[in-house]
């Protein structure tokens, strides 16, 4: 087998590495392990670290590769952005081998730079970008197996389909226009078959290491997608495809990841997106390639990478602490709310999600809590209380109804009652109550059960509120996790 196959159409990426200045690192994690065993890290210039991104090459292209490629990392660098580049190795494939060594260094990542493991974006170009996509299902699948749980993920033309990918190949090499595709349909083909053996006998293998496949309209692994953001990038040039390759729409990345965007859009992710590119892809040289990193609006995808991780405009003034289990989903914005635009707070939210809090077959369904870090000397009585809570579901009830096309017949009006209880040990008050709402997930009406702590944090000149919320009776576990996540909360200074 080739060392590296360069400037292939369908899969792999050019390589020209640039030289790199002092504030790349470059961290060893296992010197056994080749172009796998290490990452290359490029942290933000203000050292505020509030989101990791994680990006990966081509087929057996080295870390490096990304850098000499693409400038997201310079676009990251200026907003508050951990760029982490890791190699995939000669692998189309996510073994079990390169899945532990993506966990190893995504470990490394969060121990070196104290990084969030729920603040974590990871993408890649080609063969990169469909191990981006079968990492990232596996860590929704499995997230007790993983350490970090990626809030988006991003692909740019890689394949999704394998057996699709395959089929391709056989018409690449029969067709034998592009000595480039040919040769590359081979290798890959050989390569496969060794690792999984021959298609149709092995199907099912194939299946299982896809990130999706369109042979089977039961929903595959795209499904632990539902609640991720996703993006597919391409260019769509097919006049150049026809004249350059003999390609149709069928015979590029692009035919299956739009199947696969349309699917988790009809499974209710609306965050799933086909991005085509706004200018023709060029390699590093210049030379026109639709297979390239260059198909990505740099500062666009950056900022897209803002919005999913909810960065906060700025440092949270005295810093406080709050546990982040394992498993659970993280979300940060700041005051006012942009649903919530009446509730006349200053300061941050910081929300926490159990596992499953989306899934209407979980215990933890609709279980989930948030900080109010608020500053001065907010009112928090009953009333005040019970009116910006109402205020606030009403706005994120009203923020879904459209999206989801929920019929006017469905909406109930939202209904807060608190009640004052003795104070939980640590609390300056405590209330309980419940909150009658629309859920938008199942359409119907939902009683959320409410516990609510209020502590003064006087040497950060702060009040915190902390409420806790689930369709679930006290004393169901969800309430021992959510009141344990509570007694980690300690004021900052």
């Amino acid at each position: 087998m080739p060392a590296r196959f360069t400037r292939c159409v369908t899969l792999f990426c050019c390589l020209s590495v640039s030289a790199f200045s002092q504030q790349f690192e470059p961290v060893v994690v296992d010197s056994a392990a080749s172009s796998t065993g290490y990452y290359i890290a490029l942290q933000p210039a203000s050292r505020q670290i509030q989101g990791v991104m994680v990006l990966m090459p081509g087929f057996n292209d080295p870390p490096e590769a990304v850098f000499a490629n693409s400038k997201l990392q310079n676009i990251a660098w200026t907003n508050d952005i951990l760029t982490i580049a890791v190699g995939g190795g000669q692998n189309l494939v996510l073994s079990e081998e390169l899945q532990q060594r993506l966990n190893a260094v995504l470990k490394d990542v969060i121990q070196r730079y104290k990084a969030d493991p729920n603040r974590f974006v990871i993408g890649g170009f080609s063969a990169g970008g469909s191990l981006a996509l079968r990492y990232t299902e596996l860590c929704r699948e499995k997230p007790a197996s993983f350490p970090v749980q990626p809030q988006a993920v991003f692909s740019v033309d890689g394949p999704v389909d394998m057996p699709d990918l395959l089929q391709r190949y056989d018409k690449f090499i029969k067709r034998d226009f592009s000595a480039r595709s040919t040769n590359e349909g081979k290798m890959v083909k050989k390569m496969l078959a060794d690792q999984l053996g021959e298609l149709p006998g092995s199907l099912p293998r194939y299946v299982a290491i896809s990130p999706f496949y369109m042979g089977s309209d039961a929903p595959g692994n795209e499904r632990f997608l539902q609640h991720v953001a996703v993006r597919s990038y391409h260019d769509l040039d097919m006049a150049w495809q026809i004249k350059e390759r003999r390609n149709s729409l069928y015979d590029v990345n692009a035919a299956a990841a739009s199947e696969m965007i349309s699917r988790l859009q009809q499974q209710g992710n609306e965050e799933a997106e086909l991005m085509q590119a706004k200018y023709p892809g060029r390699n590093a040289n210049g030379e026109r390639n639709p297979h390239s990193w260059s198909i990505v609006d740099e500062t666009e995808l950056v900022q897209w990478v803002r919005r999913k991780l909810r960065f906060l405009p700025e440092n949270v003034p005295g810093n406080y602490q709050l546990g982040t289990p394992t498993g659970w989903a993280v979300e940060r914005m700041k005051f006012p709310i942009d649903f919530a635009p009446a509730i006349q707070y200053q300061g941050y939210e910081d929300l926490r999600f159990l596992p499953g809090w989306g899934d209407q077959k979980s215990e933890a369904y609709w279980s989930y809590c948030f900080l109010w870090w608020l500053e001065g000397k907010p009112q928090l009585d009953k009333a005040t209380l019970e009116s910006y809570l109402k205020a606030y579901y009403e706005g994120l009830v009203g923020r879904n109804i459209g999206p989801r096309r929920i019929p006017a017949d469905k909406v109930v009006p939202v209904k807060v009652q608190l009640t004052p209880i003795k104070s939980t040990p640590g609390d300056a008050q405590t209330f309980i109550g419940e909150i009658d709402m629309l859920d938008y997930m199942g359409v119907q009406p939902i009683r959320l059960h409410v516990a609510l702590h209020v502590k003064d944090c006087a040497a950060a000149q702060r009040k915190a509120l902390f409420v806790e919320l689930s369709p679930r009776p006290a004393g169901h576990t969800v309430w021992q996790q959510m009141d344990q996540l509570w007694k980690t909360f300690e004021c900052g200074k």
